[in-house]
């Protein structure tokens, strides 16, 4: 009995502590963001990408040949790696772009239908078995984003485009992801994830080259030590406490979105947004709520 009570308490702690890490993440990817926006209409998309790639680069070298050596390096399915690894490149510039150009607000709208997207592909791709529910909660939010980018009508802005092209692109990166899991390290997932996007900024960034100044080095330095930072503390915390707990947490990155585009770029989400966004989410909950019930009796 006393053992199951310690248990259960270190569980619960565990748990707690999680969240707080989650929570912690979320609001560096919303920081991230922000400084994106500004950096991003100063220098060009692929030229950020380029020197995030090269921190995280770095620290993946590092890290990863450290811990496993050149065994690191070898991969099992490396088209596969390649693969994933340029999908997430792409999706990237999308999203820098679109900062650019649209609120940060309607951009993480649009990003909040990507548990339901990444489902949707489980399907075909992963031959997972949706039930009806979770296809409900799948067409609702469809209905959340078609509300959201209003296609065909008078307010319809093509830009939109950008980030739902990012939310599929990064859905596919997932689930090739998981695929890649049945096969390498995941030392070598991050190696291959950081080195392919290097390289394949490294044939692009040069070409877009703006020579920035000091304030421009220091933000776009910012910008990928944050972003390293998030991706590390998003670890720890899928390590202390379970995904299904800490998925829907993610959706507080629309209310930094908010915050911060009201205070820095005077930018505040129309009402159609706000309705939408607020569907995206009681959709991705729903998915959420019906993976955990579907984990709990699989268990």
């Amino acid at each position: 009995m006393s053992h199951t009570g310690i248990g259960a308490r270190d569980d619960a702690e565990g748990t707690r502590l999680g969240v707080t890490v989650m929570l912690v993440t979320t609001t560096s990817f919303a920081v991230m963001d922000a400084l994106t926006k500004h950096v991003a209409t100063l220098y060009p998309a692929p030229q950020i990408l380029w020197i995030r790639y090269m921190i995280f680069s770095l620290y993946g070298l590092c890290v990863t040949l450290r811990r496993r050596g050149k065994k690191a390096l070898h991969s099992q399915a490396p088209w596969l790696q390649i693969t994933r690894g340029l999908l997430l490149t792409v999706e990237i510039l999308m999203f820098i772009v679109a900062f650019r150009h649209l609120p940060l607000a309607d951009i993480q709208a649009i990003s909040g239908a990507g548990p339901l997207v990444t489902t949707a592909l489980s399907v075909p791709i992963l031959k997972e078995v949706v039930g009806i529910r979770r296809w409900t909660a799948i067409g609702i939010g469809m209905i959340g984003l078609l509300i959201i980018i209003r296609p065909g009508f008078a307010h319809f802005d093509p830009l939109l485009l950008l980030p739902l092209g990012g939310v599929i692109l990064y859905a596919l990166y997932q689930v090739l992801t998981r695929i890649v899991a049945h096969h390498d390290h995941p030392d070598t997932t991050v190696l291959y994830t950081g080195l392919v996007g290097l390289v394949s900024m490294t044939m692009v960034g040069p070409f877009f080259w703006q020579t920035p100044d000091a304030t421009g080095v220091a933000l776009m330095l910012t910008i990928g030590v944050i972003g390293l930072a998030g991706h590390t503390l998003l670890i720890k915390a899928l390590a202390l406490a379970p995904a299904s707990v800490l998925q829907p947490l993610n959706y507080t990155m629309m209310v930094w979105a908010v915050l911060f585009g009201y205070l820095f770029y005077d930018d505040l989400p129309d009402i159609p947004t706000v309705v939408g966004a607020l569907i995206i989410v009681a959709g991705g909950l729903y998915t959420f709520h019906r993976e955990r019930i579907r984990s709990g009796a699989a268990g």
